[in-house]
């Protein structure tokens, strides 16, 4: 390196070293690929978008520009695992080197941010984040109970915001806010503190800090703790921009553990001026009321004047109603003796000397037809008879048999109607008119006297 003044005894220049770094630097690592989770992603007013790529044991300032930001198909957010391919640079104004990128790959939620995903998805089927079950905090506590480290900014900022508001009762349960092991301990603190007597709300919370500091209100055991304490819970965890799932459990959250102190209990000269107010009200109220009961009051006066020509006309009335009852009760008896008069006439046009007379007559008529069609049928039944008899006298066998013919039987009692039913030296039976014959087939013909020859 070329030396610019001999009186700086061979030192260079800072920018001489930063343009010397720069153009070494840059012209060997350009578009180069580096993957990593982003951090700390926000765009600026300008439209660029700077943000940390960071592994395990590095990190990498990443700058978007516009131009390029423009033409991404995702949207980078904390938590991404990314691929970034891009050119290194040094930007000599801070003395430090940076990815500007070309094109942003997503390689998928980072590890963290994925396992809070699934653990918020499985909390939220079960209901613990269910706005219905959260409870409204009381208006005036009488006790407050704080979960949150014993030393810090957020207990300092509680303690103070609730003196300056409103001189609750306070219960402290100390426990560590981060690290190992620190959910349980919160949890074990909220259960305690709940089961003080009089504590009628419970803040948990603490300040600010990574996602990694704030991770013990993303653990399983402490939201449902949360969902599970029998006071109602108010969330107070980080910052404006950190929600972690415990405020989800909660009853309610406050933005910061200052804005927890404001929300629990209520600013005592507030309280007192709204007590003046709605005193003040009350009594302007109360007055309007009674001025409003004497106008009604003066106003029926006037409307009741004289109490005996009010009872006078109320005689009045009920005389015309006596004499609308008189001429009712009149008509109304008029028209039941018709009635009667009526009924009356029936009952002798239905006695039952006539009923019977009647009755009798037509039994007689009835029991004449009866006999008739009684002995018509046994006519036409004992001619029906005489024919089916004659009709059973044609078709008995025994009248078949009386004529000269027989029946022939085998053994097994089959009727044999034609001669290739049995062999040559077959046993049979000949039944006849009058007894029966065994006998034995000595010969057999195929065709009897009486078949023609066409047969």
């Amino acid at each position: 390196m070329t030396l610019g003044d001999p009186g700086r005894r061979g030192a260079v220049s800072v920018s001489e070293l930063t343009f010397a770094l720069k153009g070494h630097v840059e012209s060997r690592f350009s578009n180069v690929r580096v993957f990593g989770e982003v951090l700390s992603a926000r765009a600026v007013q300008s439209g660029h978008l700077y943000f940390t790529l960071k592994d395990r044991e590095a990190q990498l300032p990443v700058v978007v520009w516009r131009s390029t930001l423009a033409r991404l198909p995702l949207r980078i957010s904390d938590g991404m695992q990314v691929i970034v391919v891009g050119d290194l640079q040094i930007y000599p104004p801070h003395g430090r080197y940076q990815l500007v990128a070309r094109s942003v790959l997503d390689m998928g939620a980072g590890l963290l941010l994925a396992r809070l995903e699934e653990l918020k998805q499985r909390l939220a089927a079960e209901g613990l984040f269910d706005p219905a079950r959260k409870r409204p905090l009381p208006l005036i506590p009488r006790r407050v109970g704080v979960v949150t480290a014993e030393t810090g900014a957020a207990v300092q900022d509680i303690l103070s915001t609730l003196r300056r508001r409103y001189p609750a009762d306070v219960v402290i349960a100390p426990c560590r806010v981060q690290g190992p092991g620190a959910a349980r301990e919160i949890a074990a603190a909220l259960h305690a503190v709940a089961r003080v007597p009089c504590v009628d709300v419970v803040i948990v919370g603490r300040g600010g800090g990574s996602l990694e500091d704030l991770w013990a209100f993303n653990e399983e055991v402490l939201v449902r703790a949360i969902a599970a304490c029998p006071v109602p819970v108010v969330s107070a965890v980080g910052h404006e921009i950190d929600q972690p799932l415990s405020d989800l459990a909660a009853d309610a959250r406050a933005a910061t553990p200052t804005a927890a102190g404001e929300l629990v209990v209520p600013q005592l000269s507030e309280l007192r001026a709204q007590i003046a107010s709605r005193v003040g009200r009350l009594a302007h109220q109360t007055q309007r009321h009674q001025q409003a009961a004497r106008t009604r009051l003066n106003a029926a006066r006037a409307r009741l004047g004289d109490p005996r020509r009010v009872v006078a006309e109320r005689q009045q009335a009920v005389d015309e109603q006596v004499m609308r009852l008189d001429h009712a009760m009149s008509r109304a008896l008029a028209v039941q003796r018709e009635r009667l008069t009526g009924a009356r006439a029936q009952l002798r046009h239905l006695h039952p000397r006539e009923t019977v007379t009647a009755a009798r007559a037509r039994a007689a008529a009835l029991g004449e037809r009866l006999d008739r069609a009684v002995r018509a049928l046994l006519v036409t039944r004992r001619g029906a008879l005489t024919h089916a008899r004659r009709t059973l006298t044609v078709l008995s066998p025994t009248a078949s048999l009386e004529r000269g013919y027989a029946i022939v039987r085998r053994p097994d009692g089959l009727v044999v109607r034609d001669a290739r039913q049995v062999d040559i030296g077959a046993h049979v039976e000949v039944i006849l008119y009058g007894g029966a014959l065994d006998a034995t087939v000595a010969a057999r013909r195929e065709r009897n006297a009486y078949e023609s020859e066409e047969t």
